[in-house]
């Protein structure tokens, strides 16, 4: 897996796919700092095979209340501010000494303390708490963003920054959840990774959606495109905007504990991100670290609900009103395929949004499920 901390503050002019260099990020491509970045990337691999030696690791969950907000609150009337994804996972990584080597938080939140009036690098609020951690620790923190895409950091985390207000409160949660984990060497992993074809993008682009605007308007446009159904679908090429993203999933079994980690190729809303957190349950993990922005950027993923409520989100969910429901079922296929075969399955019957699943795929999770 490789995913992105999602800082509004982070390295840019590196994605190939022609959308992201006219809107909404303007990034135009500069191919010397791609490679540059991508050689960063290998070589910071390479430097972590090298290193490896015998470790513990442990998994700890715990909730984080009162630091981030939804963004859409006072647009959908389906959430409110309070409405957010408290959880915050964290895998601990310890030397046979005892000693800290690592500590991965999992969290949702958005990466902008820093506005676009700044034209400096930053890793943001998530740089922050790790810099906290590390200094607590004496070894690495990396964090991996979750179903963030409707969630930002409260304005008292960014106060001060780059001495974040909130890091201190965030980093300590962290460091809480970590102190609190046995690690163990009695450890198991196994993974799955797959192409998903989403099919071409279905813009859906009214007035509607983009301007919350079905009456009056100049000359009166609204109420006739209301009328006449306006539309543009005009659909994307794959040069565009990736359409046939790497789904991932990693089961962790330590001692008898079993964990998911999955892949998400964008800016999961938290309803999707609920509902693939009920999803890993159904078919047996205790505990899921929803990776997002993760192999990927697909633009966000509006649930049904979300999408015809419409805004921002909404415009830049690229697969029509169904995107959420082709992306879980990608988590659930990559899921299925790693589940713990010694837990009871709470699904008797295929689940509905598998229908949005390449139809080539679907014996395979049928049979996943013993449902065959």
């Amino acid at each position: 897996m490789f995913s992105g901390s999602h800082s509004h503050s982070g390295p840019g002019a590196i994605a190939s796919e022609m959308l992201w260099s006219l809107a909404p990020a303007t990034d135009l491509v500069v191919p010397a700092l791609q490679r540059q970045i991508a050689e960063s990337f290998a070589e910071a691999m390479v430097q972590a095979e090298r290193s490896m030696r015998p470790a513990k690791i442990g998994i700890g969950a715990s909730l984080l209340y009162n630091v981030t907000h939804n963004r859409r609150a006072g647009i959908s009337p389906y959430v409110n501010s309070t409405t957010i994804d408290p959880n915050l996972m964290v895998l601990r990584v310890d030397g046979d000494d005892g000693k800290p080597i690592a500590t991965l938080w999992n969290y949702a939140i958005h990466g902008t303390c820093w506005g676009p009036s700044n034209m400096l690098f930053s890793a943001d609020i998530m740089g922050g708490v790790n810099t906290l951690i590390e200094s607590q620790t004496g070894a690495y923190s990396l964090f991996i963003n979750g179903d963030a895409g409707d969630i930002s950091p409260d304005s008292w985390v960014c106060d001060g920054k780059p001495n974040y207000g909130g890091a201190p409160t965030i980093a300590q949660a962290v460091l809480d959840n970590r102190a609190g984990i046995k690690t163990s060497k009695n450890v198991s992993i196994q993974t799955h990774s797959a192409n998903i074809d989403f099919g071409p993008t279905i813009l859906n682009a009214t007035l509607a959606r983009f301007f919350n605007c079905t009456t009056g308007g100049p000359l009166d446009v609204c109420t006739l495109c209301s009328i006449l159904k306006c539309v543009d679908n005009a659909q994307m090429p794959s040069s565009w905007i990736e359409d046939n993203p790497v789904f991932g999933a990693f089961r962790v079994r330590i001692d008898n504990t079993q964990t998911l980690f999955v892949s998400m190729p964008g800016e999961p809303l938290v309803e999707l991100g609920n509902q693939v957190r009920r999803d890993s349950k159904s078919l047996g993990f205790d505990n899921t670290f929803l990776c997002g922005y993760t192999n990927s950027h697909m633009g966000y993923f509006c649930t049904p609900n979300e999408y015809d409520v419409g805004g921002y989100e909404s415009q830049l969910t690229f697969w029509g009103i169904y995107t959420a429901e082709k992306v879980r079922s990608g988590c659930f296929y990559v899921a299925s395929t790693v589940r713990p075969n010694d837990n009871t399955l709470a699904v008797s019957r295929p689940p509905t949004f598998l229908k949005h699943l390449p139809s080539e795929l679907y014996p395979e999770v049928l049979k996943a499920l013993n449902l065959a």
